[in-house]
C-alpha cells in the first residue's frame, strides 16, 4: 500500500507532467522540503513498485498504474474541496487544507453520493479538472489552449482557468490570488509587462488594475475564451516555471 508521502509525490509528478515540464528532482525537493539523496530514494521506491520510469532519455514519467493512482487520490480531494465549499461554506483556502483529511474517509459511496449532491462537478475550486468527471483530465490545459499568466499576450482579453497546485506553499498562493480577484472565471488584460524577464506585471482584473509578480503570474493558467475549444486551434505554447 503506498504510503501518503509516496502518494503525493506521484499527484506531483502527475500535475507537473499535465503542465507540460519536466519532472526535475531538484524542483520535488523544494517541494517537499527534503534533499535531492531523499527525492531519489522516493523515485527508485516508485520505479521500483510499477508505478513510475525513470531514465536520461525520457525523464520521469507515470506508469498507467501511476496515473491511475494519482488521478483517484486527486479525484477524492478536488471533490472534497468542491463539497467543502459549496456545501458546507468553507473559503478556499479552508477547503484545500481540510480536503486533505476528508479525502482518506471517501468510501466509493460517500464519493458517489457526494457527485450527486454536486450535480457532477468538472472542477475544484481553484479550477482543476476532476478526474473521472472532466472530459480527459490530462489534456485539460491544452484543450482549453492555456498559457501561463506570466507569458500571456499583452492587450487581450482573458480568462482564468485553474491555479497551479505545483507549488511549494499553496495556502499562500491561494490567498493571495484570492485577494487580487484572480480566480478561475476571472476576465483580465495584461496591460503592462514589458520583456518577459521583467518582474512585475500591471493587469486589468475585472473592473480594477493589480500589479502582480510574474513568478506569482506564472503559477496561473488563463485562456482566450474565443478560441478555447475551436476545433483545429493552435496550441499556445506552455512556458516553464
Amino acid at each position: 500500500m503506498l504510503t501518503e508521502t509516496a502518494m503525493e509525490y506521484l499527484e506531483t509528478v502527475y500535475n507537473i507532467t499535465v503542465e507540460g515540464d519536466s519532472v526535475v528532482h531538484v524542483r520535488l525537493a523544494e517541494k517537499f522540503g527534503v534533499s535531492p539523496p531523499s527525492v531519489t530514494e522516493m523515485i527508485h521506491r516508485l520505479e521500483r513498485d510499477g508505478y513510475l520510469t525513470s531514465d536520461r532519455a525520457s525523464g520521469t514519467r507515470l506508469t498507467p498504474k501511476g496515473v491511475s493512482e494519482a488521478e483517484n487520490s486527486l479525484r477524492r480531494h478536488r471533490l472534497a474541496e468542491r463539497f467543502l465549499q459549496e456545501v458546507l461554506g468553507m473559503d478556499w483556502i479552508a477547503a484545500h487544507e481540510e480536503a486533505q483529511v476528508l479525502q482518506k474517509a471517501l468510501s466509493p459511496a460517500i464519493e458517489a453520493q457526494m457527485v450527486e449532491i454536486l450535480h457532477h462537478p468538472t472542477t475544484c475550486p481553484h479550477g482543476n479538472p476532476i478526474p473521472g468527471n472532466a472530459p480527459s483530465a490530462q489534456d485539460y490545459l491544452r484543450t482549453h489552449q492555456a498559457v501561463r499568466l506570466g507569458r500571456a499576450p499583452f492587450d487581450t482579453a482573458l480568462r482564468v482557468l485553474c491555479v497551479s497546485e505545483v507549488v511549494e506553499d499553496e495556502t499562500a498562493l491561494l490567498r493571495l490570488v484570492g485577494d487580487l480577484g484572480l480566480h478561475p472565471g476571472a476576465n483580465l488584460i495584461v496591460r503592462q509587462g514589458g520583456a518577459v524577464d521583467e518582474p512585475k506585471l500591471i493587469i486589468d482584473v475585472d473592473s480594477r488594475q493589480v500589479v502582480l509578480d510574474r513568478s506569482v503570474a506564472d503559477k496561473i493558467w488563463v485562456y482566450e475564451p474565443e478560441r478555447a475549444l475551436l476545433p483545429n486551434a493552435p496550441v499556445l505554447a506552455a512556458a516553464t516555471s
